[in-house]
């Protein structure tokens, strides 16, 4: 039997980090909609400011819709992780979902074009995603999710590819953003 030791080390490391919360198991809608539900409520707990509250929480929902849509369902990979944290003066909203490793390149400079950008050149490629969408009549707006995060944050993206095997890679996400929000 795991030590039960382990149980509150994790929980002490969870606390030390300032997770605000944590999921690691299998995203479907029905479990993606708990998990919002449970981050809503921590959230409001947590953090005071309205708009920072909003603000992560919107780059939560992005965060778990992209897992949901893109993740490879996998048998021997079927687990996803997300969590949010604070360190610093800066909340973060990671995730980490399995792709397959066909995807890495394109999706890899698909970030790096969102985070060579500046705020105007966000809102514009934004705009762009959207009236070509609309003009192929396509629901998938790809990368939509990802500009919004960029967007919402204010800061560039952190991520990372592991390869698990030879046909599946590891997909590992940050988005950071201040506790106060910006003066307007």
């Amino acid at each position: 039997m795991k030590s039960l030791k382990s149980i509150y080390e994790l929980h002490k490391k969870l606390e030390d980090d300032q997770i605000i919360i944590a999921y690691e198991g299998e995203l479907n809608p029905q479990i993606t909609n708990s998990v919002l539900t449970l981050t809503e409520k921590n959230l409001d707990k947590k953090i005071p400011t309205t708009q920072v509250r909003r603000r992560a929480f919107h780059i939560a929902v992005e965060c778990l819709q992209n897992i949901s849509t893109h993740s490879e369902k996998i048998e021997k990979y079927p687990n996803s992780i997300f969590l949010i944290g604070q360190e610093g003066n800066e909340f973060f909203v990671s995730s980490g979902n399995v792709i397959n490793s066909d995807k890495v390149d394109s999706l890899q400079r698909r970030l790096d074009q969102i985070n060579n950008l500046d705020k105007e050149g966000l809102k514009q490629l934004h705009m762009q995603v959207i009236k070509e969408s609309l003009l192929k009549q396509e629901s998938s707006n790809a990368g939509l999710g990802l500009i919004s995060i960029a967007r919402k944050s204010g800061k560039k993206i952190g991520y990372q590819f592991v390869e698990m095997d030879s046909e599946n890679s590891f997909f590992s996400f940050q988005a950071s953003f201040l506790k106060e929000p910006e003066a307007v």
